[in-house]
């Protein structure tokens, strides 16, 4: 629920024409009054005949192109926004309403261009600020996100989406503190923001401040009570009964928030080794021309050490946001949206399926386990990562990071289950967390054959 809030204007522009012998400002003051009332059709109708008559009038033409914008019409309406936007490069509106729409539609350099002009113009346009940061986040450079939100903030001070984003920065650069100080300004401006109150929850958990922290995944189940997010963060306190898995979409958020930062922080900063470690560990057991399937691909990251024993290589990931960084290596010859427990239909059996740093985020591995044996060829291997969680007396256990950790003697016990092997399983630190190493498991295991009558 990491809020990536772009703000648009989507204003209908104050129009005021000079007098002239037509009847030009009688027909534009009524598709004005139409378009306020969302009576779309008879605006756009009274806009176009106005533009008839004056083809240049740069806010006529802005408010034509936000017609179009509440249409779902966005093709039409990046067409005047250019138009006004190239007519009168000063005309800020349309030059927003260009750039908030190459937004929109993942054109984030192109919307960065737009706003750095206009902010060259008017150095003070907050909103501005507060979407280019976004830009930036979404390309992966949080070092110019976070300088624009804390501008963003500077100049529309009551802007609680530029604060609750500058908190979002605050916090892939592991400030929590003063992450948590900016949601806490959001959610003073807006009191029932849920996304600011969630984000904050997840700021005070990582500082171990758990029971503020559920006060506000409280706040945020007041206002939005089927919050499925919420809800999990606060069962990771022990709130509850411990659910079987993180929801889907939960998960999709986290993903989808972090793709542009992701290969940064996780390689960099929390020293992430689990695709190397992972592949060095089932490395004896590959061959060439395999039928490869990357579960939970994410970005990409170790996908090239496997390619060279791939036929075909498949990576499959519940964000979108992460597959779009996996289709800029060109690595997978097939990448799709995809819910690990959600029935599988794939084409083909493969030879093998890796997955690092997935299963973390489900407790009962069941369904998972049996999905992808049923989908290995007989003699197949999979080969995964799990948190380990020492001793015998528990399954698995939810920890307050959100993530789950398994004991040695469930994963034996479901790999069994489900006709899997162990071939090699070995202890590693996977990873840093709070500047701490995090402890994991690495499995390997082959689907048994069978004999067959002759």
């Amino acid at each position: 629920m990491k809020n990536k809030n772009v703000t648009p204007r989507r204003s209908k522009t104050s129009l005021s024409p000079k007098r002239r012998k037509d009847n030009s400002e009688f027909v534009l003051k009524k598709a004005s009054l139409a378009h306020r009332e969302g009576r779309l059709a008879v605006a756009e109708k009274g806009y176009l005949e106005v533009l008839r008559r004056k083809p240049d009038w740069v806010e006529v033409l802005n408010a034509l192109g936000t017609v179009f914008l509440d249409q779902s019409r966005p093709d039409k309406a990046r067409r005047f926004f250019e138009k006004a936007a190239e007519m009168s490069p000063s005309f800020l509106p349309a030059c927003y309403n260009l750039a908030w729409l190459k937004q929109k539609e993942n054109d984030h350099k192109g919307a960065i261009s737009i706003y750095r002009s206009m902010l060259e113009t008017q150095p003070d346009y907050g909103l501005a600020w507060n979407n280019l940061g976004v830009a930036y986040r979404e390309i992966g450079d949080p070092d110019q996100a976070l300088s624009c939100f804390q501008k963003a903030v500077e100049f529309v001070p009551d802007m609680a989406e530029a604060w609750n984003n500058l908190g979002v920065a605050q916090d892939e650069f592991n400030v929590s503190e003063k992450a948590s100080q900016s949601y806490i300004k959001a959610i003073a401006i807006r009191p029932d923001y849920a996304s600011a109150h969630f984000n904050l929850g997840i700021s005070l958990q990582k500082l171990r401040r758990f029971k503020e922290a559920e006060k506000h995944y409280n706040k945020v189940l007041e206002t939005k009570p089927d919050d499925e997010a919420a809800r999990f963060m606060l069962q990771s306190l022990g709130t509850s009964e411990t659910p079987h898995a993180a929801p889907a979409e939960h998960v999709r958020r986290i993903f989808d928030r972090c793709a542009g930062t992701f290969e940064r922080i996780l390689v960099k900063d929390l020293e992430y080794k689990t695709p190397e470690l992972l592949f060095d560990l089932v490395r004896p057991f590959l061959a060439k021309e395999m039928n490869v399937l990357d579960l939970g691909c994410g970005t990409g990251l170790g996908a090239q050490l496997y390619r060279p024993f791939a036929k075909s290589l498949t990576g499959v990931d519940i964000s979108s946001k992460m597959l779009e960084k996996a289709e800029e290596k060109k690595i997978y010859h097939r990448l799709e949206i995809f819910d690990v427990l959600q029935d599988w239909s794939f084409p083909q059996k493969f030879d093998l399926i890796y997955s690092s740093d997935v299963f973390v985020y489900f407790g009962n591995l069941d369904t998972i386990i049996r999905s992808a044996s049923s989908n290995l060829v007989n003699g197949g291997i999979i080969a995964f990562s799990v948190e380990i969680l020492e001793g015998n007396s528990m399954d698995y256990r939810l920890f307050p990071s959100g993530r789950y950790a398994h004991s040695r003697t469930y994963i034996r016990h479901c790999l069994k289950r489900h006709g899997l092997q162990p071939l090699e399983e070995t202890k590693s630190d996977i990873r840093k967390q709070s500047g701490k190493q995090v402890k994991g498991l690495l499995v390997v295991a082959r689907k048994e054959v069978y004999g067959v009558a002759s």
